[in-house]
C-alpha cells in the first residue's frame, strides 16, 4: 500500500511537476548552509526527494525483519507510518503528489533512524547501512521548523513504545545472523544529497575567530 501511494504521487509529478515549480518559491527560504548546484536547482530537488521517497518500502521491510528475528515487536512502527500514507488521497484526493507525501516520509525516515541508532547500541553495529542525516535535515528545511518538530515528537512517542533496552542471548544471536544476510546482499543505500551535488556547508573558523575565542 505504501509503495502505491508513493508510485502515485511520483506519476502525478511526472505528469503535472506541480511540486518543482513550487521550489521556485521554496528555495530562497532555504538555511544558508544547504548548498544547491547553480543550475537547475528545483529539478536537484526534486530527483533528490523522489528518491528520498522511493526506498522506504524496502528500508522498511528489511527493518521489520530484523526486528522479527530480535523478537522486537515492528508492528506499531509500521501500522502508524502505513496508516498516515494511507490517509493521503482522502485527505487531498486532488493535491496527491510530492508535497502531499513529504511529512510522511520525513516521519519514516526519522523513525527508521531512530531505532537503527538505538539497537546499534544493543548489538554494537547498526543494522541497516543507512546514514540519512543530511538528507534528513535537507527536508526538514523543505517541511519548516514547526511540522518537523511535529513529526519528531511523534517518532518519540512512537521510540517510547519500541523501546528494545535488552535482547536475550537467543534473540541477540538471531538478529546479527540476520544482519549479516543482509550484508551479504546488501541492497541500495544511496546518499540522496551527495548524489545529486546537494552539500550542507558547515560554517568555517577564520583565524581571528579564533583568536577571539581565546
Amino acid at each position: 500500500m505504501i509503495q502505491q501511494c508513493i508510485d502515485r504521487a511520483v506519476v502525478a509529478e511526472q505528469e503535472r511537476g506541480r511540486f518543482r515549480r513550487s521550489l521556485h518559491d521554496t528555495l530562497p527560504r532555504l538555511h544558508h548552509s544547504i548548498q544547491l548546484p547553480q543550475r537547475d536547482a528545483p529539478l536537484h530537488i526534486t530527483c533528490f526527494v523522489i528518491r528520498y521517497i522511493q526506498v522506504i518500502p524496502q528500508w522498511m521491510q528489511r527493518l521489520e525483519q530484523l526486528c522479527k528475528a530480535g523478537g522486537l515487536d515492528f508492528l506499531p512502527v509500521r501500522d502508524l507510518v502505513a496508516h498516515s500514507f494511507k490517509e493521503i488521497p482522502e485527505r487531498q484526493p486532488h493535491e496527491h503528489g510530492l508535497g502531499s507525501i513529504l511529512d510522511e516520509a520525513y516521519l519514516a525516515h526519522r523513525v527508521m533512524e531512530e531505532i537503527n541508532d538505538a539497537l546499534q547500541t544493543v548489538c554494537g553495529t547498526p543494522l541497516l547501512p543507512m546514514d540519512p542525516m543530511i538528507a534528513n535535515l535537507i527536508v526538514r528545511e523543505l517541511l519548516g521548523e514547526k511540522l518537523a518538530c511535529q513529526l519528531d515528537d511523534l517518532t518519540d512517542i512512537l521510540l517510547q513504545r519500541f523501546e528494545p533496552v535488552e535482547l536475550d542471548p537467543t534473540h541477540l544471536v538471531a538478529l546479527i545472523l540476520h544482519k549479516q544476510h543482509f550484508d551479504d546482499a546488501p541492497g541500495e543505500w544511496p546518499d540522496f544529497a551527495n548524489q545529486l551535488q546537494i552539500e550542507l556547508r558547515t560554517p568555517n573558523l577564520y583565524p581571528q575567530q579564533l583568536d577571539r575565542s581565546h
